[in-house]
């Protein structure tokens, strides 16, 4: 089936189901590092937001030989799932002295970015962009967050300045941050083997650093003190490997691979095995314990190490 004939055809059946009672539209979204997603938006005269549901994925149930309508089933029962937010919450969205204690970072690509940078605050970190976002509400299913955007900044009569003076205060109390071996990590995802745990042994020691929520767990290398506390802790400086945005591995440089051969191995994994979405960088960092900064490596042994460029590391 064509794509755009399964959208459209999509919209029109949910819209049947819905009637009167709502306006069913199709629009693009963009998502992070330029990922654009085909969204089925349900309007409401009842509420003042409109939940999105993203469809790429329906489309390739459908070519697997799903029914069409198999898969509005399966809409009508996620919007069942998850209204629209309630009156107060909604209301709250708009006074930010309700939202201030919500307020959080998270670490992003800025060339992957460039068009989403244009209209969101945001403070360069190397290559990287620190933004920020909402914390609406959260379960044990996870979050649901809303990037803030310059017109936020304009709604609520606040500064980029201030934004991060309470992101830098409720990321820490929010999300407090943690290390743990990789091997505990993937233990705690029941990814061991238990009758050959030695068989997930990695070739290098490496551990997980990642918040208590395991989202957007990335942002973690801006904690204060997190990363010069391990590198004290080991005796050595770190290399940082972006296994996504929701996690880096940490490993001491002294027992690690070069960085040439550390780009290439997080190269190879983020076009393998993490969603477009989910990617940070395709390069390691690194943490010098005795000048306590993060920086860019060289991938030339002998030349030098690459200065810090953008924000200053904050441990």
């Amino acid at each position: 089936m064509v794509y755009e004939t399964f959208l459209n055809n999509i919209q029109s059946l949910v819209q049947a189901r819905f009637g009167s009672s709502a306006d069913v539209s199709v629009r693009r979204v963009l998502k992070n590092n330029g990922l654009l997603l085909d969204g089925l938006t349900i309007s409401s005269p009842l509420s003042k937001t409109a939940p999105t549901i993203y469809l790429n994925s329906y489309y390739e149930e459908a070519e697997e030989g799903m029914s069409l309508s198999a898969i509005t089933d399966q809409i009508m029962l996620l919007c069942e799932e998850n209204p629209a937010l309630p009156d107060r919450l909604e209301e709250s969205l708009h006074c930010f002295s309700c939202v201030r204690e919500r307020i959080a970072y998270r670490l992003i690509n800025a060339r992957e970015n460039q068009w989403l940078l244009s209209d969101v605050p945001y403070y360069p970190y190397l290559d990287l962009a620190i933004v920020f976002y909402l914390i609406v509400s959260e379960n044990d299913d996870g979050q649901m967050t809303a990037l803030i955007h310059q017109e936020h900044l304009d709604l609520w009569g606040v500064t980029k300045e201030e934004l991060w003076t309470l992101a830098e205060q409720n990321t820490l109390r929010l999300l407090p941050g943690r290390i743990t071996p990789i091997e505990t990590a993937l233990a705690e995802l029941d990814m061991l083997d238990p009758a050959n745990p030695s068989g997930h042994q990695p070739a290098l020691p490496l551990y997980v650093l990642t918040n208590q929520k395991g989202i957007n767990g990335a942002s973690c290398i801006l904690y204060p003190g997190i990363l010069k506390d391990f590198a004290e802790q080991l005796q050595d400086d770190l290399f940082i490997l972006p296994s996504s945005i929701h996690e880096v591995l940490l490993t001491p440089c002294s027992r690690s691979l070069p960085p040439d051969e550390l780009n290439a191995m997080v190269s190879c994994i983020n076009r393998t095995d993490v969603p477009i979405e989910d990617r940070l960088s395709d390069h390691v960092y690194c943490f010098s314990r005795v000048q306590s900064c993060l920086f860019l490596p060289s991938v030339s042994p002998q030349a030098p190490a690459s200065a810090p460029d953008g924000t200053g590391n904050p441990q």
